[in-house]
């Protein structure tokens, strides 16, 4: 079982403002597509509607803790993390795509992070949790292409196996 999270991240941890992204980059969308087709999705309420709509080519699982909350009839909804933690435990790997108490929910049960880091300081009301980076380590890292104007970075993190 692998979960692992998905974000991309202003540099004070920014991931959205008024239930919206920050930025809009081509390269980020194609990054996060990438990793993420043909996987299960975990997402809470309202970035699944922020969204508006089930993501193509992917399981959309949403978790809310609204017991009547039926987007769509292409979304799986869950009420609890322990459902989700159960029910895809043999997925080769299973991604977390937020938001911020989504992402703090699942970080304890990660071992993988897909994070870019715009390297620039937005206005924000939803910021990534913080992450004790000393249990991590970097395993990829590939600059942007300077789109829109903004220096952003794409790395992958892995967390070490225990011994």
């Amino acid at each position: 079982m692998s979960f692992s999270i998905i974000a991309a991240t202003g540099l004070n941890g920014e991931i959205g403002s008024n239930n919206k992204l920050l930025w809009h980059i081509p390269e980020d969308f194609e990054w996060f597509k990438h990793h993420t087709y043909h996987k299960v999705c975990i997402l809470g309420r309202k970035t699944y509607e922020s969204i508006g709509k089930p993501l193509p080519k992917r399981i959309n699982v949403v978790l809310t803790k609204d017991n009547s909350y039926n987007p769509h009839p292409n979304v799986i909804v869950r009420n609890n993390i322990n459902d989700v933690l159960f029910e895809f435990s043999n997925e080769r790997e299973v991604m977390v795509l937020g938001g911020s108490s989504i992402y703090k929910q699942f970080l304890p049960y990660c071992n993988r992070i897909y994070l870019t880091k715009v390297k620039h300081k937005f206005n924000a009301d939803s910021y990534m949790p913080n992450i004790n980076w000393d249990d991590w380590f970097k395993y990829f890292h590939r600059e942007g292409s300077n789109q829109n104007g903004f220096n952003y970075e794409f790395n992958i993190y892995k967390k070490p196996l225990k011994e």
